[in-house]
């Protein structure tokens, strides 16, 4: 028998990858502000800061989806699977972004961590598809008539 998130699970990980995601886009945004913008080119500038941005708005979008994950699920989690989606793309619009300026031998980590990442999403994605259907279906089931 497969493992499957529950509600809480869900709730933890998303809360958890919200925190976690906006500290260290904090930190790593402080220490890419120490190079002078005039340092590097452009386009490696874009590789530096728009990971980090992506990551900092994705942790957000995580910690609200976790704080809203209960009130969302009854109703679909449409705006939560959007999300979902839209960090695939991102992570995966920012490893070739990265994989292009820095090359395949200095990016690897970049396309190793989207790889990951869109993996972990494509089954965070499908669970709330799971748990929504399951929450739409207990809110449309009347009550069980009770015997006195």
């Amino acid at each position: 028998m497969a493992m499957k998130e529950t509600e809480g699970s869900l709730r933890a990980y998303f809360l958890l990858a919200g925190v976690i995601s906006i500290l260290l886009s904090i930190r790593d945004l402080g220490a890419a502000t120490e190079i002078p913008f005039s340092a590097l080119p452009t386009d490696w500038m874009m590789a530096i800061y728009v990971p980090l941005i992506t990551r900092l708005g994705l942790g957000a979008a995580y910690l609200v989806a976790g704080i809203f994950l209960k009130t969302a699920l009854p109703t679909g989690a449409g705006w939560i699977k959007h999300i979902l989606v839209l960090g695939m793309v991102l992570m995966t619009a920012n490893a070739v972004l990265i994989a292009v300026v820095l090359g395949s031998d200095e990016g690897s980590s970049g396309l190793i961590g989207a790889i990951i990442g869109v993996a972990i999403t494509v089954y965070l994605y499908k669970s709330v598809t799971r748990l929504s259907a399951e929450a739409v279906t207990r809110a449309a089931t009347p009550p069980a008539a009770r015997v006195v």
